[in-house]
């Protein structure tokens, strides 16, 4: 529905002039910002990370990091991740670990982890799901 009233206008109820759209997105990019100032950004500092466990699988790494900046996140900012082609020996120059999957054929810097090929959840069973998916990758 398009409105039709001037800026304003108190007889206007149906908030679509574009003045009052404006002001809602307006409101809605300062809630947003009032809610990563109170919980935190809602992704993981790909800088900022800790190795918790690393497993070689033939030529498949499995990592278990925790992000620091992403506390407020399920598991604690830990991510269980799988790579493939890789090693730990690579992995120890990695000063980057983005967790979240990106176009595998992007050229991309040595001190950059490549993009997972799988996640799992960061629990027990997540940890041994990621091991028995890469000893089954490994194979193919």
């Amino acid at each position: 529905m398009t409105c039709r009233h001037r800026p304003g206008d108190p007889t206007c109820s149906t908030g679509n002039h574009p003045d009052a759209l404006f002001k809602k997105g307006q409101d809605l990019v300062t809630e947003g910002q009032n809610l990563i100032a109170e919980w935190g950004p809602a992704t993981p500092d790909a800088d900022k990370y800790q190795i918790i466990d690393a497993v070689e699988v033939g030529t498949t790494l499995v990592v278990k990091a925790q992000y620091p900046s992403c506390d407020k996140c399920s598991y604690e900012g830990i991510k269980v991740m799988v790579f493939k082609n890789t090693s730990a020996i690579n992995a120890l120059k990695w000063s980057r670990i983005d967790p979240h999957f990106s176009d595998p054929s992007g050229n991309r810097d040595p001190d950059q982890a490549p993009t997972p090929c799988a996640r799992f959840p960061a629990s027990d069973e997540g940890w041994r799901d990621a091991l028995t998916y890469a000893r089954n990758k490994g194979t193919q």
